[in-house]
């Protein structure tokens, strides 16, 4: 193949994959504020019907018998903050650390293969995209493996060791 062409083939595909990432980033950190934001709401609405609720109340013990009767059990049930299950998160975190590392490895991969053929800028961009996409993928891996060593210590999982005694 004509370097020429080769050259612009790993700067299109560079272009292309500093573009996606950017791109991804940026929507991650909108979503992310998003969702904390809604998450604020929700949790000051819920916090002044709380309060409402007890000030409709006269004594503590109309309170408790309130909400041991049935509609305020029900009240409670339904106003429960859902969390995520912290085996999903951990498991995204491993996709898209195995994602990000592969791409890393890739880009410098096709750095180092096509290194003499390329220019020194289209190089150092796609070793310097490399290290940063290995470099990120490896560091959800590790938090991934960390987030799940913690969760089963804790009992968040559900999951508890077997100990065989021989």
């Amino acid at each position: 193949m004509n370097d020429l062409i080769v050259k612009e083939i790993v700067s299109g595909i560079t272009a292309l994959v500093f573009g996606v990432v950017i791109i991804s980033c940026l929507t991650l950190i909108v979503v992310t504020v998003v969702r904390e934001l809604k998450g604020r709401a929700n949790t000051r609405t819920r916090a002044d019907i709380y309060n409402r609720l007890i000030d409709k109340f006269g004594t503590a013990p109309e309170f408790i018998a309130c909400l041991q009767s049935d509609a305020g059990l029900k009240f409670i049930e339904e106003n429960m903050v859902q969390t995520a299950a912290p085996l999903s998160k951990i498991l995204f975190s491993i996709q898209l650390g195995v994602v990000l590392t592969l791409l890393g490895l890739g880009l410098v991969f096709t750095g180092n293969y096509y290194g003499a053929s390329l220019s020194e800028d289209s190089n150092i961009a796609l070793s310097i995209g490399g290290i940063v996409g290995l470099m990120t993928g490896a560091g959800l891996l590790i938090s991934a493996a960390i987030s799940y060593w913690l969760c089963k210590a804790w009992g968040i999982l559900g999951i508890k060791e077997k100990h065989e005694k021989n």
